[in-house]
Formats: C-alpha cells, structure tokens, sequence
C-alpha cells in the first residue's frame, strides 16, 4: 500500500514530538539528583518524641475549691443528714391570699414529693427534721453562709417530721403537720400588707427544713423549676373555716421559690475532689518547665484515677464523665473546657484531648492551673462526691497522669 506523501509528512509531524519526550524522560530518570525541595525533606527528617510525668515532674500539687452554689444552683431538693452530709431547704409561698384574716384554721400539712435518689442508709432510710420559721429576708442568690447566719431562723419549730421513705417505682408524697397558728399569721399579715404598704413582709411566708442528727439518709424532692415545670411544688394544705361559717373548705399554698443547701466533710488533703450538688472542684497545678523549648504539640492526654474508698455515691450509678477548664490569665482570660471519660467503666479518667492547655501553657509562664469540675449537665441532680488520688499520692502509679506528644525539628 502506498502512502501520499502529504499523509506521511503528517504523521511525522504528529509522532516526532512524542519521541522525543520519550527520550528526554527517559534521561531525566536516569542518575539524576532530586529537586531542591523534594531532596531537603529527606535531610530534614522531623523528631517526633512522647514525654509524660512519670518521666518528668508536671504536677506540683492540688487544693479545693469551693463555688458556694446559690440557692438557685440545685435542680432538685435535699433534705436529710448523711456521712457527714446536712442538707436543708427553704421555701416561700407566693399565693397566701389576703381575704381570709379572720378565718378559723383547722388544719395545715407541708406536702413533699420524694423522688428515687438518696444518698446513705437507703435501707432504713430513716430522715428526722424540723420546720422552722424564717426571720430574714433571703434571695435567689442566698448561699449556705445566708441560711447559717445567726438569728436567720426562729428558735423554735412549728413542726416535725421523723419516718422512713420507703423506694419505690411511684414515690408517694409525704406530710408533716405544722402549726395552724403560722398560717393564721400569714393571713392576718397578707391582709394588714394589701391596704398598708409599709408592711414589711420580707422575711414572710417563708419556712426552712432542717435535718436531726438523727436521720440517716439524704432525700431527693421534687422542685419545680423553669426546666422542670412538670414538678410538683412544696405545698401547704390548708383546712379552714371563713368566720360565721359553717363550710369547711381547703386551699393549697405553693412554694414560689424553693432552695437547697448542703454542708459537707472537710476536704481530704492531697485529693482531687469533685463534690456533686454542693460545689466543690479541685485546682490541679501543672508545670511544664522541664519541657524542650521550641516544641511542636500534636497530642495530650490527662489521666486521673478513683479512689474508690474514698468516693461517696449515692443510689445512682458511678458517673463515667467530668470536666475541667484551664484560664489562660495571659491570654485574654480564654477559658478551654476539656470532657474526661471512664475508659470502659473502669476507675481510670481519661481526658484524650488537652492540646490546647498544653500549648497556652508552653506560650507564656509554663504554669498553670486546671479546674477539675462534676459534669454540668449531672452536678445538679445528686450529691455524689468523686475522689481521684492527687499528685503527691505515695503510689506513683495512681498520680494523675500527663502524656504529650511532641515534635522537633534537628538543627541544620
């Protein structure tokens, strides 16, 4: 077959590049250098090292804190007195009515709704405790040191309460008789309040519950809170009669606000405490000193155990998170939340990423604290304290723990 010669000019043309950047490829391959950037990777090789406080010391100590958590803090109600624990309550009713001075009272019952937690001798749950009238004026933003002032409440009770709640699946309501004469107070005062605005009615309308020695479990109730709004309130079923009648009506009196305080043990020394309900955290100090300058951070994982001879839990089960924070005070007061979690159930808490505590400390003084804190969304519900053994604890295996991830690059 003959080819025209324009076609063969053609293919030429087409084929002769290809073949010569064949050529020009195939040299290139052979016994060349690598590129600049590409050749310098190899000679430049970055360290990437691991350091943790068991090979240098980064904890140089911890202490408890305390928050003295408002009368707002609590989600639920506590009353009883436990392992060292005393919780109180306080309440003020907010629809005594100002129509009835003169009415005769035949009866007046406190109404509390138990729910399941309790925190002690849940078997006897035997709890004792007094009602009292307050005689200060108190707010939401009352804390324990409000409720343990002198003179805050009466001398004595207007009644008492000393049985055993039972557990069970429906938790039915308990009542305390309390003075008929408190109410009939209340009535007489409502009414003088509604014509004279001069009437101090501060301090009014308000009782505190407060435990005996002899109780020997802590009780959850129920509050109804903006979050809660399904809950029952604290009440006061009220009997009474209207003067000249001879009707024998009832009237329930609702708590418009509710609080709850607790007083706890002592803190343990060389702990780090995490006390569910009642506030209390723990500053864990960390020194990072003896750390090369110059580092570049790709991982940090804090580790805490539980001690749990000393832990306090109620009949809830064991929380598997917490929390902490560290405040960079050099670095506009940024404040970094870490989450730490039980790994696999087990008494080791692991917090798997702490970068960013671990580089705010390496740019400025190396020093630093971190708030070891109860989980937000479950401190309010119980009054369970967690201890994890502290960093001058006698078995080095049990200290908190500090492993970083590191990398550097060797000098030319």
């Amino acid at each position: 077959m003959k080819v025209k010669k324009d076609s063969f000019l053609s293919i030429l043309r087409f084929t002769l590049p290809l073949w010569a950047l064949s050529i020009i490829i195939s040299m290139s391959g052979c016994n060349e250098q690598s590129p600049i950037a590409g050749g310098a990777i190899f000679d430049d090789t970055i360290n990437v090292s691991v350091i943790s406080s068991d090979s240098i010391s980064m904890f140089t100590g911890s202490s408890a804190g305390s928050i003295k958590p408002s009368a707002s803090y609590a989600a639920d109600l506590f009353l009883g007195s436990a392992k060292g624990y005393t919780s109180s309550i306080l309440s003020r009713f907010g629809n005594v009515p100002d129509s009835l001075p003169d009415a005769e009272i035949i009866s007046a019952k406190l109404i509390l709704q138990p729910k399941r937690y309790a925190l002690g001798d849940s078997l006897s749950n035997r709890i004792a405790f007094d009602v009292f009238t307050i005689n200060k004026p108190w707010t939401p933003r009352a804390t324990i040191d409000s409720f343990l002032q002198a003179g805050f409440l009466d001398v004595m009770s207007v009644g008492t309460f000393d049985g055993s709640i039972a557990l069970r699946d429906t938790m039915p309501e308990i009542s305390v008789d309390i003075s008929q004469s408190l109410i009939k107070s209340w009535f007489v005062l409502r009414n003088k309040a509604k014509n004279d605005t001069t009437v101090n009615t501060e301090s009014a309308y308000g009782i505190a519950l407060k435990p005996k020695s002899a109780s020997t479990v802590i009780r959850a109730f129920a509050r109804n809170t903006i979050s809660t709004p399904d809950n029952p309130t604290v009440r006061i079923r009220v009997v009474y009669k209207k003067a000249g009648s001879a009707t024998v009506d009832t009237m329930i009196l609702e708590s418009a606000y509710d609080a709850t305080f607790t007083t706890e043990p002592n803190p343990l020394q060389d702990k780090v405490i995490l006390n569910y309900g009642t506030g209390t955290f723990s500053n864990l100090e960390i020194s990072l000193k003896d750390l090369p300058t110059g580092i570049a951070i790709h991982g940090a994982v804090l580790t805490l155990t539980l001690d749990s001879m000393e832990t306090i839990r109620g009949n809830q089960f064991r929380d598997s998170v917490i929390s902490s924070q560290f405040v960079d005070s050099l670095a506009g007061n940024l404040v970094r939340e870490f989450t730490g979690f039980s790994k696999n159930g087990s008494i080791v808490y692991e917090f798997p990423v702490v970068n960013g505590m671990v580089e705010s400390l390496l740019r400025n003084t190396k020093t630093g604290t971190m708030k070891i804190l109860p989980y937000i969304l479950r401190d309010r519900t119980r009054l369970d304290r967690m201890v994890f053994f502290g960093p001058k604890d006698s078995d080095p295996k049990k200290r908190p723990s500090l492993r970083i991830i590191y990398s550097t690059r060797p000098k030319p």
